[in-house]
């Protein structure tokens, strides 16, 4: 009997272990992460291709959006709701969500037209769209890039201790998926970079574009790879490991600015097997359509940002933590072929099940 892996079910003598632990644990970690960010650390800029030696702080979210709801200059990790003593619970907005793979003159001209909060009183166009994508693909790109060094070095490091034949084929897993998707993600970063230069003004399809007339208390820009839609229908086959199997991934972003926010959603105008989610979703009245938003991005991704204005009831709600605890790790005696266990535990009808935190205004979120 298959079941999948989710952070928020350590028990509280793991949790306690872990708190023991953890000063030896975050120097192991930071001992092996220093080392696994020099060896990914590119010698070109990514997009000028320029030979670089120091790489701009990029921000995922940009910092400026994040500061909307900053309280003293932190905001809130979604750790803050899983609560693991190894992981950091807050940042400063500086340090929130940062990839250092391009360099600081074009990060400062590459993504200027979607930063520029005076953008947004219209439709976004295109090439904003473009450079959201390009924007989130370099940032997963980064991630894949530390991620091929880190197993690397956590074989020769872990091997040490445990045995060498299973640590060997654990991580030798990872590493092939994480080579999978870095591909993949170089792929459509360079696709995202030509639709830019060339101007073309239909490679992405904006499906939901909604301006909300307060101040959200979250922050979000990336892709995500939905399992299903909202009848259980296939979309992705996130086992799939082959490089001609091409995940059709979706782009959000929620954007706190200084006095409403912004939501959107997009995909790549190739991502057929799409469709018919963006069909049911725009059948949704909006405060579904925010409250699919809320449930998707917390159970596809670790990285929302969260006000630490948010009271602490909302927090600590335990159907909150299991579903940011979701993963796809499976444990199982053979793999699992059939898709019943990701539909049960990825199910969209979840989504009325936690706090729909687009419908909270950051200035009433304490109470």
């Amino acid at each position: 009997m298959g079941e999948l892996f989710n952070f928020s079910e350590f028990d509280k003598a793991e949790r306690e272990s872990m708190d023991v632990h953890k000063i030896d644990f975050n120097k192991f970690l930071s001992q092996l992460s220093g080392k696994s960010r020099s060896d990914s650390k590119p010698s070109h800029c990514l997009y000028c291709e320029e030979e670089n030696n120091k790489f701009c702080n990029s921000h995922s979210v940009p910092a400026s959006f994040l500061r909307n709801i900053a309280v003293d200059g932190k905001v809130y990790t979604t750790n803050v709701i899983l609560d693991l003593p190894i992981l950091e619970t807050e940042k400063g907005v500086n340090n929130s969500g940062t990839f250092q793979i391009i360099c600081r003159k074009c990060d400062s001209e590459i993504f200027k037209e979607y930063e520029n909060v005076r953008n947004y009183d219209e439709t976004p166009s295109n090439k904003m769209l473009a450079q959201i994508a390009m924007k989130n693909h370099l940032r997963n790109i980064g991630k894949r890039r530390f991620e091929i060094s880190l197993y690397k070095n956590m074989i020769e490091a872990i091997t040490k201790k445990a045995d060498k034949r299973y640590v060997q084929m654990y991580f030798s897993e990872m590493l092939s998926v994480s080579r999978i998707d870095l591909l993949e993600y170089v792929r459509d970063f360079k696709r995202a970079k030509k639709a830019i230069e060339k101007g073309w003004d239909n490679e992405y399809y904006l499906f939901f574009y909604h301006k909300l007339e307060y101040v959200v208390p979250i922050a979000f820009q990336g892709e995500v790879c939905i399992n299903f839609d909202f009848c259980g229908n296939a979309i992705n086959e996130v086992y799939v490991k082959s490089k001609s199997y091409k995940l059709h991934s979706l782009h959000i972003s929620i954007f706190p600015m200084a006095s409403y926010s912004i939501i959107m959603m997009f995909i790549n105008k190739n991502s057929n097997r799409l469709r018919q989610f963006y069909k049911q979703f725009n059948s949704l009245e909006l405060h579904d359509k925010l409250s699919a938003i809320n449930y998707i991005i917390f159970s596809l991704s670790e990285d929302v940002f969260m006000s630490k204005s948010i009271h602490d009831k909302f927090i600590e709600d335990e159907a909150l933590k299991k579903i940011a605890g979701l993963t796809t790790i499976q444990f199982a005696d053979s793999p699992i072929k059939d898709h019943d266990l990701l539909k049960t535990t990825f199910d969209l009808s979840d989504r009325h099940n936690i706090q729909n935190f687009l419908l909270m205004c950051h200035e009433n979120a304490y109470e």
